[in-house]
C-alpha cells in the first residue's frame, strides 16, 4: 500500500495519506480541524488550494468547484486522492 504525505500549510502539520483516502479524511482521522460540510463534494466547505503535487477530484458538483476554480488551482479536500506527496493551503 502506496502512503502519500500532505503537508496542510493552514494547520502547519503534515500527514499520511493513505492510498485511495482523501485529504480530508486523512486530516480528521489525525485529528485535524479541516473545514468541511457534507464530504461528499457537494458544498465546497473544504476548498483548498494545491500547492504543490497531484491530486485525483473524485466526483463532485460544478457548483463545488467549477472548472475555472480547478485551473487557478483550487480542490475540494473531501474529494482529493493524492497520487503524488502534495502541499494544500
Amino acid at each position: 500500500m502506496t502512503t502519500r504525505f500532505v503537508d496542510i500549510r493552514q494547520a502547519r502539520v503534515s500527514l499520511e495519506v493513505q492510498e485511495g483516502q482523501t485529504i480530508l479524511d486523512a486530516a480528521l482521522a489525525a485529528g485535524i480541524p479541516y473545514p468541511h460540510g457534507c464530504r461528499s463534494g457537494r458544498c465546497g466547505s473544504c476548498k483548498s488550494r494545491l500547492i504543490e503535487g497531484e491530486v485525483e477530484l473524485l466526483q463532485h458538483s460544478r457548483f463545488a468547484l467549477s472548472e475555472e476554480e480547478k485551473a487557478d488551482g483550487l480542490i475540494l479536500a473531501c474529494r482529493a486522492v493524492p497520487q503524488t506527496d502534495a502541499a494544500v493551503a
